[in-house]
Order: C-alpha cells, then structure tokens, then sequence
C-alpha cells in the first residue's frame, strides 16, 4: 500500500542545493521558449528540447560509467518489458511529453502570466497525489505554506492577468491546467518508481520521451530556413537546462526530499522567470513582485519547518551525502537488478 511507504527525510542543505538550482534553470526554459517559438513551430520546439535533453542525459550517464538495463526480461519462460523500463515509460510519456506540447501550443493563445498562474496548480496537484499515492504527510502547516505560495503566485501576476482568464481561450486554459496534472502525476510516479541510479532513471525517461515525441515531425513542415540562430540556441538551451540537467535534478530532489518539497520550486520560478525578463528585456520590475517573493518565501519557510525536537545533520553527514550523490559509481549485475 501507498501509504506504507517510507517517507522521505528531511530536506538537507544539498536538498536545498538541488531546489535552488531547479528554480534557475526552470526558470531559465521561460525567456527560452519565448524566443524559440517565434520563428520554430511550438511542437518543434518540444520535440527538438526533449532530444536535446535525451543525448545530453545518455552522455553524461555513460561518462559516469553507467548504462540501461535491457529492455526486456524473461519471467516464466515469457519475455516481458523489464519493471524498471515500465516506470520510465510512464515517467517519461506523462511529464515529459505531453506537457511539453502543451505549454508552447498553449501560450500561443493565453499571456505568459496566465499560463505562470496555472504552472502553480502544480503543487497543490502534487502534494494532493503524493499524500494519497506516496505516503507523504500532509500536515496543517504544509497546507498553509502551499496556500500561500498560490496566493504570492497570483500577486505576482497581477489583476490584469486574472481578469485576462476571463477573456482567454477556455481551452488553452483547460489544456495548462490537465498539463500541471500531469507534471504532478509524474513527480510522484518518480516516488513510487523502484530504486534506480538518478542519471539512468532520468536518461531512459527522456529517451522514451524523444521516441514518443518524434511523429510530431511528420504533422509540420520544418521549414529550417526560416529558424533564426536565436530560436536554434534557444532550444538547444531548452533541452540542455530545463530539460537535461534538470531531469536528473529533480529525479535526485524527489527521491531524497519528496515530491511536495520538490513541487515547492513553481511557486519560485515565476519570480526567476520575471527577474530574467527584467534583465534581459528591461521589463519592468513591479512592488508586487517584492511582495509575491516575500509571501512565497513564507509559505516555503512554513511549508518546511521542522519540530523543534527533530536533531538538525551535523556538516559532516551533509558532506557524506554530497559525496555519495557526486561519487561516479559503475553500474553492476547484482540480483536485485535482475528483479527490476
């Protein structure tokens, strides 16, 4: 049962380290896809990220001496896909693809700001899934550190935005919010996934991402002559930051940290992706903004308070973990692999 899990342990300062990073290049895909999308057709786009990602993620797995478990298994005298594939083909199809489709198709139709504030439903999506499906605690407090990371979301867009839903394409709405569904849905799978180095989880998930994804080709002409060098940068960077590293990133957060804490960084990265806006565009820097990160900041810092009479990690096991994650480890044939 889901709810017999082990829960994850407390977040760490490299959990932090993790988290921080998330946000920064997250935030990054933003500035991004807008750049991307002005001369690259949006499902171009998601597909050419998603490969990207997938050769960079296969490289730096096999740099570290790993590699991917056979696709298939022989139980009973029948072969069948192998347990660990089936999990990274449903990790992959559900938060990779699909939502990656969605959000360039969908902006098309609805402001940035607007598909920011649907992008904070993710949490909310995640802690829910998490609580019934992984075995994560939902505690009054992580409830009011959520809320208030919505509510600083909505600030940080401004009236303008929450009225402009009213005036929006309905189903560009309907299609962001089934998208943050999806992303929650897939963080927790990643839970619930069976134990599996991060780089190989996050190389065989992108994979079968860029495999699902490929067909997309023959539905749009390319048109490669029209794509200026700053959409082709922009989506090699899409699928090297938000789509690569971080793959591996949030692999490790969620396994270590737990999914709601890892879902906690959209509430941030709408503020990384204005801070970005501001010094890449010149866009104006608003008091809203000062608050939205204040009360966000907040709702974080409540989400993840701990009980005064749980014992901080003392430096040197925060250390040993940093090691242990950072260490290049060869993969080996032992008998519990032939199990997954």
């Amino acid at each position: 049962m889901a709810r017999n899990m082990k829960s994850p342990k407390e977040a760490t300062t490299f959990d932090w380290v993790l988290f921080t990073l998330i946000i920064v290049f997250g935030g990054s895909a933003f500035v991004m896809i807008r750049n991307a999308v002005e001369t690259i057709p949006p499902p171009i786009v998601a597909m050419g990220r998603i490969w990207v990602g997938a050769i960079l993620l296969y490289i730096l797995m096999r740099a570290a001496g790993r590699r991917l478990p056979p696709l298939f298994t022989r139980v009973n005298g029948k072969w069948r896909i192998r347990r660990t594939w089936r999990w990274m083909i449903a990790v992959g199809a559900v938060g990779n693809v699909i939502p990656f489709f969605i959000f360039p198709w969908a902006q098309q139709y609805v402001e940035s700001g607007l598909a920011g504030i649907y992008m904070a439903f993710m949490p909310i999506w995640t802690v829910a899934l998490a609580y019934f499906f992984a075995g994560e605690n939902l505690s009054g407090r992580k409830i009011v550190g959520f809320g208030l990371g919505f509510l600083g979301v909505v600030i940080l867009m401004g009236p303008e935005v929450i009225k402009g839903a009213l005036s929006s394409d309905i189903r560009a709405q309907f299609a962001l919010l089934f998208a943050t569904i999806l992303y929650a849905a897939s963080a927790v799978l990643s839970r619930r996934a069976p134990p599996i180095r991060p780089r190989i989880f996050a190389a065989g998930m992108m994979i079968v991402a860029a495999i699902i994804a490929t067909p997309a080709l023959f539905f749009y002409d390319l048109n490669t002559d029209q794509w200026s060098l700053t959409s082709t940068l922009s989506v090699i960077g899409l699928g090297v930051f938000p789509t690569g590293i971080n793959g591996v990133l949030i692999i490790m957060l969620i396994r270590r940290a737990g999914a709601g804490f890892m879902a906690l960084g959209n509430y941030i990265t709408p503020l990384w992706a204005v801070a970005m806006g501001a010094l890449i565009y010149h866009e104006r820097l608003e008091l809203s903004a000062i608050i939205a990160l204040s009360i966000i900041l907040i709702g974080v810092a409540i989400s993840q308070r701990s009980p005064f009479s749980k014992k901080r990690q003392n430096n040197t096991a925060i250390a040993g973990e940093i090691a242990e994650e950072l260490k290049p480890m060869v993969e080996k044939t032992t008998s519990d692999q032939t199990k997954i």
